[in-house]
């Protein structure tokens, strides 16, 4: 019953790899007459996806060199390469891709291998991923694209691989989150010092044209940035053009935040671009200014704000308050605004270069006294 002797040569094949037995499977292989190489278990799964699983890295070279069928899905809809980047085989995951399996296959989530092989910081097999014409902006039931699976891990190979394959910076989940808002989120639910690139992945995002004050719903970029204390990328987006959102959530005030939890030049430059101060708040940052002699603060916490500098920020806003904002700043504001909606809420440095304006007034609009600040 030659239909009976098949299936169990198959079933013993997949016992073999499922057990390791390289002797065994090389046998069955060489065999040659009654393998049926499309065979699957009860969870649809082939033996090049077993193999794959247990990381029997000979076993998987075997059947990929006598021509297994590597595109076929399991229960899940995961193709060998899905299941070799979930298990961090990168061998045989470079094996598959150099067989030529297909690289766009979707599992039942949505994640194709480039997403898993991200989410597992499989920087080899991203970049031959990506060189094999894996779809850069996929995104799964969820709407998550690469970039924003890149962001979470904090890779910043990665990410800087993505971004040059022409990743979609501003691509929006099923959630309203950006890779920018995704990046500070899971910065800020990481344990401490796990997410040490949080500062060189904003910077890449905001350099290749992120949008400056797309709002996920709660949170602005520049109110994000605020609440993680990081002055780099506040005061970043600040130069670089972003809109200035004065509706807080939680009740919260920007400027009182931006005083707390900034530095000083962060503080100017959120009012030089135009936030209205008033009385009310300067005298809320007034109270947020340490009382504790330099010595305790010294003792209790070595990062805790200057308090001199509170004090010399104090003066600046207290004088900003009772004057009202000269004709130029009023002009530079205004500019300012306009070039962040014609740059489409991205950068504005390279559009106040083609301004028909002297040098100085250039340099007046492009607020040059903060370039090396930030």
């Amino acid at each position: 019953m030659p239909n009976k002797i098949n299936v169990d040569e198959d079933y013993f094949l997949l016992d073999a790899v499922k057990s390791g037995k390289e002797d065994q499977v090389r046998n069955i292989l060489g065999n040659g007459c009654y393998r049926n190489r499309d065979y699957k278990d009860g969870n649809g799964k082939t033996a090049v996806h077993w193999a794959t699983e247990y990381g029997y890295i000979k076993i998987a070279y075997l059947l990929i060199d006598t021509d297994w069928n590597v595109n076929l899905t399991d229960e899940k809809c995961q193709t060998p390469l899905h299941i070799a980047c979930n298990h961090r085989r990168s061998d045989i995951a470079i094996a598959l891709l150099i067989a030529g399996c297909d690289v766009n296959v979707s599992d039942d989530s949505g994640n194709t291998p480039l997403q898993r092989a991200i989410h597992n910081n499989l920087d080899t097999v991203v970049y031959m991923l990506c060189e094999k014409g894996a779809f850069i902006n996929t995104r799964n039931k969820n709407n998550w694209t690469p970039l924003h699976e890149a962001v979470r891990v904090g890779n910043e190979q990665i990410v800087d691989k993505l971004i040059n394959s022409e990743a979609d910076v501003n691509a929006v989940t099923a959630y309203k989150a950006t890779p920018f808002s995704t990046a500070i989120f899971y910065y800020r639910i990481a344990q401490r010092n796990t997410y040490p690139s949080i500062d060189s992945v904003l910077q890449k995002l905001i350099h290749n044209g992120c949008r400056l004050s797309q709002c996920d719903g709660q949170w602005s970029p520049l109110l994000s940035a605020i609440s993680i204390c990081n002055s780099h990328i506040a005061g970043m987006l600040l130069w670089h053009g972003c809109l200035i959102d004065t509706s807080m959530q939680y009740s919260r005030n920007l400027l009182v935040d931006a005083f707390a939890r900034c530095e000083p030049a962060a503080v100017k430059l959120l009012v030089l671009c135009g936030y209205n101060l008033t009385f009310p708040e300067v005298e809320q940052c007034h109270r947020r200014i340490p009382t504790f002699s330099r010595s305790f603060r010294r003792l209790v916490a070595s990062d805790m704000k200057n308090g001199t500098h509170g004090v010399q920020i104090m003066v600046w806003l207290r004088e900003r308050a009772e004057n009202a904002l000269t004709l130029s700043e009023i002009c530079r504001i205004s500019i300012r605004k306009s070039l962040n909606h014609g740059a489409g809420d991205t950068s504005i440095l390279k559009n106040i270069d083609h301004l028909p304006l002297p040098k100085c007034m250039k340099k007046f609009i492009r607020m040059e006294e903060f370039e090396h600040a930030f």
